[in-house]
């Protein structure tokens, strides 16, 4: 466990479903049916959370707003050209994708995923690609592998990109047994990508490389320089294989260039392209402001060779320049082809801002998001990259969720203004919750805390000086959603879970909303999910458990039992009848027998022991309590104990609050795992706890703390503990033993209360 200091400002993380959104962006990225569900979610998301989300755009819209203004103007500039071309609805779905990209920004920068799980998910998706490309070539059954996409260039291109970017995890999975995936990632991107045959990425490659190495190095040092070596090697080995075909298609390349430029063939792949450019050209040269429309290339390559100035080719098949600038130049003119560039350069400036700062951790994404940029304009000198639906989509989510890692891994988050720690049930899980409030008023000391919990347990509560202020769930009334809105809270710790309280929540609009992940209702309730393992909890004390619930906020430390006594905070409240039952000089010990069916109870036969062996000591006075249900049943089963001389029943006799009174101001309570022992302990009183040696009602989860607390178990199971009438384990815990202890007491100058 880390150590978190008090003054450090805290970075907040998602929980494992933001962890898991996150995940499945990079690893659905090759399929446009991911992409599409990953949006879909993301928007969802988006409507949801409207507020905080919006927050994150106000909050860095300095930053935010060129790349935010490119993707906007590229939809409105669609949209004006819809009043002046004849084009019909479906021509500003690829733009309107674009605008509804623009969510990732928002929703990953108030998600606060943790980065590492997009690397892995790039990871996970270029070992799939190229195993899907391997087994589609070798096996047969495509030429040219197309992995889930429709294209062999979009996927190649488009799987090199992932590789390229996985590269930039390498800190991120270093030290783990993970360590080596990013290089994987790159090498099966590349082997994606040469299954592929796709031309643009033997021009993306090199040119990814030089910012790749000019800001990675300083980030990863060697280890990149060997990963790139690997790359290389990687390279020239696909050259040298004649399986691959990649010589003999470079061969063909260089040949076909040398025909266009000497006879002019435009029978081939290169040859059309080349030719497609030079119409472009044309185009751009009669139509420079507006080009010749959208969806007036085809047409327009027609009228260049009815005018003569083209001849007729193969290249009049086609409807895209496949160079993304010309294309933009021939059908958008100067206004398109002015928009492809800001969408390029907005984001490159971003990153390229954000690598030059201080590294809070953004240096990672935003490497990751220069690499794409770079790559997307290589590949746009071969294809046309925001032409076909699927290119642009992944662009603008990875652009955007990268934007959205950089907001969210550099700043910390706004801090908590009011947070509301939930635990409705016993009294003793109640005390046993305190400290978490202490450790929030270390972590947030502007914060109000507030707790809420049952109204029989808030005088209790009330003497807590970290909590600001007590509400009982009785007093929110029957709309629960109403009365937690009424709280004003931005911050719910979920630490007793309960289903309607954690809708009503959500309903209530609470920014952030914690919980365990183990309850599947908080996987729609809460928007902060704390993973917690039954391993990590099993060595931790009761008081120790909802410190995971942290986790979330970016705090990972786990207090000590002598940090969590420190962190009690409690009072010691005045009350009249419980300062009327202490008068006098008399050694006060509380016995409370009975426990609420909480836990096993130690034999009522040596609890009336005890009282007896305490009868030789005049001074010594013990008060027995508890409700007034538990006085009638003492009454019937304990009548040797009540009628002991030195015994005084005071059961049912005090409310809560004197009852609070009465225990911080006794010499001692015994008792078994019950609420008084743990609010004993918590005031500073010397206390004994009995427990028997099974779980999970053992005292490692338990046991009183406190500076004065002893706690007594059999040393080992008496191998009936599964059948609480033939236990004996609490039997095994003889009255001498106590009785030794309260002597300790005695003879100890006496505590103040």
């Amino acid at each position: 466990m880390n150590t978190v200091s008090p003054s450090r400002p805290l970075t907040e993380n998602g929980g494992p479903l933001a962890a898991a959104l996150l995940f499945s962006l990079a690893a659905l990225g090759l399929s446009s049916a991911g992409l599409a569900l990953v949006q879909l979610v993301v928007l969802i998301i988006f409507a949801r959370n409207i507020g905080p989300v919006w927050r994150a755009y106000r909050r860095y819209w300095g930053e935010l707003r060129a790349p935010v203004l490119a993707f906007m103007l590229y939809f409105l500039v669609s949209l004006l050209r819809m009043v002046f071309e004849p084009l019909d609805a479906s021509a500003v779905d690829g733009p309107a994708r674009l605008v509804f990209g623009l969510a990732f920004i928002g929703v990953i920068a108030y998600l606060r995923p943790p980065i590492r799980y997009f690397w892995l998910g790039l990871c996970l998706a270029t070992v799939v690609a190229a195993v899907m490309a391997v087994y589609q070539v070798a096996s047969g059954q495509l030429p040219r592998a197309i992995g889930f996409t429709h294209h062999p260039i979009t996927f190649g291109d488009l799987a090199l990109a992932s590789g390229l970017m996985a590269v930039c995890g390498l800190s991120a999975l270093r030290g783990t047994r993970l360590a080596w995936l990013p290089a994987l990632g790159l090498l099966c991107g590349i082997v994606a990508s040469v299954m592929s045959s796709a031309r643009g990425s033997w021009v993306a490659l090199p040119l990814v490389l030089i910012p790749l190495l000019i800001y990675g190095t300083p980030l990863f040092g060697r280890r990149l320089l060997g990963v790139c070596a690997l790359a290389a090697a990687a390279c020239v080995l696909a050259y040298l294989v004649p399986a691959t075909d990649v010589a003999q298609r470079l061969g063909v390349i260089h040949g076909e260039v040398v025909r266009y430029f000497t006879v002019h063939d435009v029978t081939h792949s290169v040859g059309i392209r080349l030719e497609l450019w030079r119409a472009s050209l044309m185009m751009f040269a009669d139509h420079p402001w507006l080009g010749v429309g959208r969806d007036g290339f085809h047409a327009a390559l027609q009228a260049l060779v009815d005018a003569g100035r083209l001849q007729p080719s193969l290249a009049l098949t086609f409807s895209s320049s496949h160079n993304d600038l010309l294309h933009c130049l021939a059908t958008g003119g100067l206004l398109d082809a002015s928009v492809l560039v800001m969408m390029y350069a907005a984001p490159l400036i971003y990153f390229a801002r954000q690598l030059r700062r201080a590294d809070d951790g953004q240096h990672a994404p935003a490497l990751a998001g220069m690499v794409l940029v770079t790559a997307f304009i290589a590949f746009g000198l071969t294809d046309v990259m925001f032409w076909l639906m699927m290119t642009k989509v992944f662009y603008v989510m990875m652009v955007c969720c990268l934007i959205g890692l950089c907001v969210a891994v550099r700043g910390n988050a706004q801090p908590p203004r009011r947070i509301l720690i939930t635990r409705t049930d016993n009294i003793g899980d109640v005390v046993l919750t305190l400290p978490l409030a202490g450790y929030l008023r270390k972590l947030y000391p502007q914060a109000e805390i507030l707790f809420l919990c049952r109204r029989y347990a808030a005088a209790v509560v009330a003497q807590c000086r970290h909590v600001d202020r007590v509400v009982t769930i009785e007093e929110l009334g029957d709309d629960l959603a109403a009365g937690l809105r009424a709280t004003g809270c931005d911050t719910v710790l979920f630490v007793f879970p309960r289903r309607p309280l954690a809708h009503a929540a959500r309903r209530a609009g609470i920014e952030r909303r914690i919980g365990s992940m183990r309850r599947f209702y908080h996987w729609t309730t809460c928007n902060r999910l704390a993973h917690i393992t039954s391993a990590e909890s099993a060595p931790l004390h009761e008081a120790q458990r909802s410190f995971q619930l942290l986790r979330p906020l970016g705090v990972e430390h786990i207090p000590t039992l002598d940090e969590v006594v420190s962190l009690y905070g409690l009072d010691t409240p005045r009350d009249p009848a419980a300062d009327a039952v202490l008068a006098g000089g008399a050694f006060n010990l509380i016995l409370h027998p009975k426990s609420n069916g909480n836990g096993r109870e130690w034999p009522l036969a040596h609890f009336t022991t005890l009282a007896r062996m305490l009868g030789v000591f005049p001074d010594v006075r013990v008060l027995v309590t508890g409700s007034a249900a538990e006085g009638e049943l003492l009454a019937q089963q304990a009548q040797a104990l009540l009628a002991l001389p030195n015994v005084e029943n005071l059961c049912g006799r005090l409310d809560l609050a004197g009852f609070t009174a009465l225990i911080g101001g006794c010499d001692g309570l015994i008792a078994s795992g019950t609420g008084p022992l743990h609010l004993a302990a918590a005031l500073g009183r010397p206390v004994v706890g009995l427990f028997p040696p099974i779980e999970p009602i053992h005292p490692v989860r338990w046991a009183a703390l406190g500076i004065r607390a002893h706690n007594l178990v059999n040393a080992a199971g008496c191998g009936q503990c599964a059948d609480p009438a033939r236990c004996t384990c609490m039997e095994a815990i003889a009255p001498q033993q106590v009785f030794d202890i309260v002597q300790g007491w005695r003879a100890a100058p006496r505590a103040a209360a």
